[in-house]
């Protein structure tokens, strides 16, 4: 193997494809040469080592089993030529059972993670405060609690967190076992394998299902190709037979009578003098935007500027300790950098969203209420990619600034009643006009002055907020705002 080549990915690995890589290396490299990797070209040396580059095409499958598909091509292969490669050859440099593992990790939210850890306390804590799933998957094999043979502790684990995560599991152990693919049921739940799995099992699910979906991903961190199809019986078909609500019932929609309806919280960060971060011109631009609106809601509107981590929480707090009890809503507009499940104080210190969605859903005068968060701030620092296409003009790419910082770790669980709107999708930047304000912002105001007098429901505002900040280019990437929502009724908020 060329170490040129070795060196070129290595640059475009992150850490955590990297400890992905270590994990799917399990099988032929010792745990002991694995601990002392710490980055892609250590890893390499012991794979060369191990006279694993023998194998032509080891790397390149270890590359397309984490979705790195761009990097096959300083291999001077591709994605179709390792797919073709997984379906005829007998040999797979990355066991089933190994690449199963992982595929349980690219599922995995950190909620998930968060029970699996609760329902193995008997495990050291010191090993799972910080640990990742995978690093769980290692450690309970160390214990010899897991393995090829051994997955029952596994799969009543994630039965516990998922049924989705822990038929993975299952059908894994059908497959390896006495079931075999031919004497399953047609009405039973199918799961396609991903692409990644090797000839002798993959070719029997192209036999089954050669409709699979390709995957389109950029990064591992994509997962949407391995949704579960749902196969039905007879019997699950709905009734066609029974009548179809036309009347509107009053009980499906949240009531918004009160007036005024709610407090709405402006945090907006603007001076981060002192920290590695830029301030954020254009910021006050959406202020404005975001009173003009939300006044126009009826909603009592407050803004706190250059917060500081602490002071956010604090804010947050004490809003959550107000009574809403004659008042139907709130709403929490942040505006500041971010990294992903977090938004920084202009100390440059993070706060996690969690935190400051959890406070309100303890507040008793906000039960049953909707509680509304829109998020300015990037999720991550990656920048999403569009399409050329003819006859186009994209914006003043001089204009847009992204408000970036490193992805995190923190995760956005939320209760019943709330919705998060998003700026941008995880691990991606959002981009904000250091004249006109953020693109997500005003478009979301504009939507709302157009959706609400209509009487709208919120979702369906959001869904054109999303289809119109798609189609823009900035700075030459393209912005996916993504909403987030456990509400039980359908919300529709007045406008006067």
């Amino acid at each position: 193997m060329d170490l040129e080549i070795l060196h070129l990915i290595d640059e475009e690995l992150s850490t955590e494809e990297v400890d992905a890589l270590k994990f799917l290396c399990m099988d032929v490299l010792s745990r002991k040469r694995l601990e002392a990797v710490k980055d892609a070209k250590d890893l390499f040396l012991r794979l060369y080592e191990q006279d694993k580059f023998n194998d032509e095409h080891f790397l390149s499958v270890l590359l397309y089993t984490i979705g790195r598909y761009d990097l096959l091509l300083i291999l001077g292969t591709s994605k179709q030529n390792v797919k073709h490669i997984l379906q005829t050859q007998n040999k797979a440099s990355v066991t089933a059972y190994r690449q199963m593992l992982y595929k349980l990790s690219e599922e995995v939210t950190d909620e998930h993670l968060r029970n699996i850890k609760f329902l193995l306390n008997d495990m050291p804590k010191s090993k799972l405060e910080h640990a990742t799933f995978l690093d769980i998957m290692a450690e309970m094999e160390k214990k010899e609690r897991l393995g090829e043979e051994n997955l029952d502790l596994l799969e009543s684990i994630l039965d516990k967190c998922s049924k989705g995560l822990s038929s993975i599991v299952q059908r894994f152990k059908e497959m390896n076992g006495t079931k075999r693919p031919e004497q399953i049921s047609t009405s039973e739940e199918f799961v396609p394998i991903s692409e990644s799995y090797p000839q002798q099992y993959e070719n029997e699910f192209w036999s089954m299902n050669t409709s699979i979906m390709e995957s389109n991903h950029h990064h591992h961190h994509e997962s949407f190709e391995r949704m579960p199809l749902r196969v039905v019986t007879d019997s699950e078909i709905p009734n066609t037979n029974e009548p179809l609500q036309n009347t509107i019932d009053e009980n499906d929609f949240y009531p918004m009578n009160h007036r005024p309806l709610g407090y709405c919280l402006i945090i907006n960060n603007y001076d981060f003098n002192g920290t590695s971060l830029s301030n954020r011109k254009g910021t006050d631009m959406d202020r404005d935007t975001l009173t003009r609106v939300f006044e126009r809601m009826n909603f009592l509107v407050e803004e706190r500027r250059d917060l500081p981590s602490e002071k956010i929480e604090d804010v947050v707090r004490k809003f959550s300790e107000k009574d809403h009890s004659e008042m139907d809503a709130f709403v929490c507009c942040i505006l500041s950098h971010g990294e992903k499940g977090s938004v920084f104080g202009v100390n440059g210190v993070t706060v996690s969203i969690r935190d400051l969605t959890e406070p309100f859903a303890l507040c008793q005068t906000l039960m049953g209420k909707p509680k509304l968060f829109f998020i300015q701030a990037c999720q991550g620092d990656e920048l999403q990619r569009g399409v050329w296409m003819g006859d186009g003009a994209s914006e003043d790419k001089q204009m847009y600034v992204d408000d970036a910082q490193k992805s995190g770790l923190n995760s956005i669980p939320i209760k019943a009643d709330f919705l998060i709107g998003m700026a941008t999708v995880e691990y991606y930047k959002s981009f904000r006009h250091t004249a006109e304000g953020s693109i997500y912002i005003q478009e979301l105001c504009k939507q709302l002055e157009i959706g609400c007098p209509r009487n709208e429901d919120i979702l369906s505002i959001l869904t054109k907020v999303n289809a119109s900040v798609s189609t823009k280019v900035l700075s030459g990437h393209k912005q996916m705002p993504e909403p987030r929502y456990t509400l039980t009724k359908k919300l529709v908020l007045p406008m006067d």
